[in-house]
């Protein structure tokens, strides 16, 4: 990675109370898109791994050691298959590295809503596989 990108990478984040909005919509399950425009592109690099961060925490609480990377990704539409379905011709490395967030935000922008509702399945089918039966 270039050394102005890893600069930029490393002071990405998002407010106190944008963290806790966006875990509020991970475990509610109600939809990222309504909220993703109030946030820069940067912002949403910082937003994808926070969200990402947080599956994998609560993956972990969740399966315990049954969790691996696969539960999250494979729900995902991998990158190679998103950029021929944009008729994309940058090199993957963009697209995977979400670098065309600086040339294609709009395209950048909905991977990253993808990857933000793959993400947000997987916890709520972990949540509803933990939940005990209700009695009733």
């Amino acid at each position: 990675m270039e050394e102005a990108t890893l600069a930029q990478t490393k002071k990405l984040t998002l407010s106190l109370a944008a963290r806790v909005e966006v875990m509020g919509l991970l475990i509610s399950g109600n939809p990222f898109d309504k909220i993703l425009a109030q946030f820069s592109n940067e912002e949403m690099i910082a937003l994808q791994k926070f969200v990402w961060d947080k599956t994998v925490e609560i993956g972990l609480r969740l399966k315990g050691k049954s969790f691996t990377r696969k539960d999250i990704t494979q729900r995902m539409v991998s990158t190679p298959t998103y950029q021929r379905a944009q008729t994309c011709s940058e090199r993957i490395y963009y697209c995977k590295g979400v670098l065309c967030i600086h040339s294609n935000a709009t395209c950048a922008r909905n991977k990253i809503n993808g990857q933000l509702a793959a993400m947000q399945a997987a916890v709520q089918q972990w949540l509803a596989d933990s939940s005990p039966p209700r009695l009733g």
